[in-house]
């Protein structure tokens, strides 16, 4: 369409981006145990992915030479950032776009907090 101020496309990925965000925030702002082991396996645009969502699990599948940089940045983080710093490095194990690797994180956090607790 001729005469509009922006793109369409761009638009959309706008609309994504801010839902992304919304998103996360409302994870965030549950209060949830993850009794997970090992990386959870999601499906997303036909093909299956193995999210990291623990320090542990994002340790393991990083490079020995990454490794010392998460650890670095891990044992920096205070406790409001701890979040932060696990997606952040397993965002970085996701092979894909931008957009699809938030996406698929996305999914992966909300697959494992609908696994029930074990009881303790």
């Amino acid at each position: 369409m001729a005469g509009l101020p922006y793109d369409l496309d761009e638009e959309a990925v706008v609309r994504r981006i801010t839902a992304q965000k919304a998103a996360f925030a409302e994870l965030d702002g549950e209060q949830r145990v993850y009794r997970i082991s090992g990386p959870v396996r999601v499906r997303f645009g036909g093909e299956d992915f193995d999210v990291p969502l623990t320090a542990k699990d994002v340790r393991a599948a990083l490079g020995s030479e990454r490794r010392g940089v998460f650890d670095e940045e891990f044992s920096a983080a205070g406790p409001g950032a701890v979040g932060s710093v696990i997606r952040k490095w397993a965002l970085e194990l996701i092979p894909g776009d931008e957009l699809d690797r938030v996406d698929i994180l996305l999914q992966a956090e909300r697959q494992a907090s609908a696994v029930p607790a074990a009881a303790a």
